[in-house]
């Protein structure tokens, strides 16, 4: 069996040349400098080539939160905002605890010190991102309780028709 027009069309060719009497194999390879041919652009166009990538462990949970609705992306904000706030004075007691004195913005050498400590928080950041991600799914319900039903629009279903 020979390629489909649309792998033909993207330069992908069976391993071993493209002959009939060959079995079919489940790989293709690409050529590079392969002539493609213009009729069957218009088949290539129609075809979509969709990518399945692997979830990390970070998108899977931030896939629950998004399926949490609004409960779920106002306390993961929210975490996220804590986490934040709190890092810069973190960052600044701790650069004050090593090197002795508080950054000078103007001093090349103090700048130097501070993208060294700013390079190790951020991989901490990333570090944290699954910490976070379990915070803000665990806050959840109680921000749902507490914040998105107390602001939620309620169907009046009491409420009394104006008469004509």
């Amino acid at each position: 069996m020979s390629m489909p027009p649309f792998l033909k069309k993207l330069g992908l060719k069976k391993p071993g040349g493209d002959n009939d009497e060959q079995p079919e194999a489940n790989t293709a390879v690409a050529f590079k400098g392969d002539d493609v041919d213009a009729s069957n652009a218009a088949i290539a166009d129609e075809c979509e080539i969709k990518e399945e990538k692997e979830l990390t462990e970070a998108e899977k949970l931030l896939k629950q939160v998004k399926e949490s609705g609004t409960a779920g992306i106002i306390s993961y904000a929210l975490w996220e905002l804590a986490f934040w706030i709190l890092s810069i004075p973190v960052c600044l007691i701790g650069y004050y605890e090593v090197f002795g004195h508080m950054p000078d913005f103007s001093n090349q050498e103090d700048l130097a010190k501070l993208g060294g400590e700013a390079f190790a928080f951020v991989n901490f950041a990333r570090f944290a991102v699954p910490l976070r991600i379990g915070l803000a799914l665990s806050t959840t319900p109680w921000i749902n309780e507490n914040l998105v039903e107390k602001f939620k629009k309620k169907d009046d279903d009491n409420c009394v028709e104006p008469r004509d």
